[in-house]
């Protein structure tokens, strides 16, 4: 028994030898309209769960639109390279081209239960996984200090890798490879439409191999829709573009809001931001973060630097005394020319500092750092040491040593920073975020509805068991039942 609420179909037509391998490079500019395409798809398919929670019904230009994205996706992927099925160039639309090889028609609006949008994801688990493990690919993260990530292929990746040689070797695509390539996609888009709430029809649990569907091929239309005028479907395309561009924009300044309010958060003790603790040893005398640039910013007519304060924190659990300074950067590199020392450039991944080895191979100091007079800021002593400093405009450097200036260093260090307006960049980069989000969003669904409405292969629901009863038309050409299929003997190119 076929599965008629989503239907997705094709035919194979004869393939050139070589295209396949230059066709990731023509698709680029379906890949940049599909960038934008499936951001809107997802913040439509939000705002139609939302509907469908409060009035029961799917919006239908929302869903014209959707169905419309799925459609262009399946034309690309069939081109390309989920089955390499056809060298015909895919068309840039959302409508259905009935003479295309790859066709995709939903029947919709649905009208879900109120609650579907709720627990459908978690409904269509089995199906998720079986899918994303034929079609995308499985992927996590492994255990250990570096957090390697491990992707595993899809079977579909490696059959259309496989399909490729045998297209570019032999002139021939292997049938039983077409077969599996068309229905793991078929499966892979059924799931996809039962989680946008595209149809709520729950997909069967199955591999619907070949081009055509278990029922039959794919029917036509219930009725032609009227045509949309080149202004309006300009109009739509631009609103759905700037929206786009405005929510990625908005989806970024709440992020980076919600980060600040994070770090504000979790890291702060007395007004500072507080780093993680640092270890660090050094085989010199001196550790040092060098060429720290302060600049005063501005803001409407008003000087100020954002950071009012910093405090470094230094712990050793050795009897030799710390030196902690902050001092000019060029006092420092005459203090220091011709001395070994070892500059903080940063973390490993793992947590462990780099550092840049500077200077000879003289490791022991000109002279004690206690007794220099250029520092801006210092402090010494056993245990913990504790340096606050109160930034100005300029270039400066952190020293750390130990007091009587003899090599080798190893302690626990953290840095902190008083800033005041932090809280409110936070949350006032969340705010414009959220409004900027609310605003493309309404951008995006003016432009589905523009564009939406015109979409063929929609079909009116004919309820859980009653599918269209229009007839379709002549069956796609399917595969030689005993041969694999023959490349042709000029190419086409796009």
């Amino acid at each position: 028994m076929g599965y008629q609420a989503v239907r997705v179909t094709a035919h194979p037509e004869p393939g050139s030898r070589w295209l396949w391998l230059v066709k990731w490079l023509l698709l680029m500019p379906h890949y940049l309209v599909l960038a934008v395409l499936w951001v809107a798809f997802a913040v439509l398919t939000l705002a139609a769960y939302v509907a469908v929670l409060f009035t029961g019904r799917y919006p239908r230009r929302i869903f014209g639109f959707n169905v419309g994205v799925l459609r262009w996706s399946w034309r690309v992927g069939y081109y390309g390279y989920w089955v390499l099925g056809t060298d015909r160039y895919p068309p840039f639309t959302l409508a259905d081209v009935p003479d295309y090889p790859a066709r995709l028609s939903i029947d919709g609006p649905p009208r879900p239960r109120r609650w579907l949008p709720l627990v459908a994801w978690l409904f269509a688990l089995p199906h998720i996984a079986l899918a994303a493990a034929l079609t995308v690919g499985l992927g996590w993260s492994a255990g250990g200090q570096n957090g390697a990530r491990i992707d595993r292929p899809g079977i579909a990746g490696l059959a259309v890798l496989v399909a490729g040689l045998a297209l570019l070797f032999t002139g021939r695509y292997p049938r039983g490879l077409y077969d599996l390539l068309v229905g793991a996609w078929r499966w892979y888009l059924r799931v996809l439409a039962y989680v946008a709430l595209l149809t709520d029809r729950y997909p069967p649990l199955r591999l619907d191999q070949g081009g055509d569907e278990p029922d039959g091929p794919l029917t036509p239309p219930a009725e032609e829709p009227a045509p949309r005028t080149p202004g309006r479907t300009a109009l739509g395309a631009a609103a759905l573009v700037v929206g786009v561009l405005g929510f990625l924009a908005g989806a970024g300044l709440t992020t980076g809001g919600a980060v600040l309010s994070n770090v504000r958060s979790g890291h702060e003790e007395g007004g500072y931001i507080v780093s993680d603790a640092v270890a660090v040893d050094s085989s010199t005398a001196a550790i040092t973060v060098e060429d720290v640039q302060l600049r005063p910013g501005d803001a409407m007519g008003r000087v100020f630097v954002s950071v009012d304060a910093v405090r470094f924190t230094a712990h050793s659990s050795g009897d030799q005394p710390l030196f902690l300074g902050v001092a000019r950067q060029g006092d420092l590199e005459r203090w220091l020319r011709g001395t070994a020392r070892d500059q903080f450039d940063g973390l490993y991944r793992a947590g462990d500092a780099r550092y840049t080895r500077r200077g000879s191979d003289v490791t022991a100091l000109p002279a004690a750092p206690t007794t220099q007079a250029f520092w801006l800021a210092s402090i010494s002593g056993n245990g913990t040491v504790t340096l606050d400093w109160t930034p100005a405009e300029g270039a400066f450097a952190v020293v750390l040593a130990n007091a009587d200036g003899s090599p080798g260093i190893t302690a626990a260090v953290t840095a902190a920073a008083r800033v005041p307006a932090l809280h409110t960049v936070a949350n006032s980069l969340v705010a414009g975020g959220i409004v900027t989000m609310v605003l493309a969003a309404a951008l995006i669904v003016l432009g589905a509805v523009a564009l939406g409405g015109g979409t063929h292969g929609v079909h009116d629901d004919q309820g859980p068991t009653g599918p269209p009863t229009a007839s379709g038309p002549p069956a796609h050409p399917a595969l030689p039942a005993a041969a694999d299929r023959p490349v042709a003997t000029t190419s086409s190119a796009a």
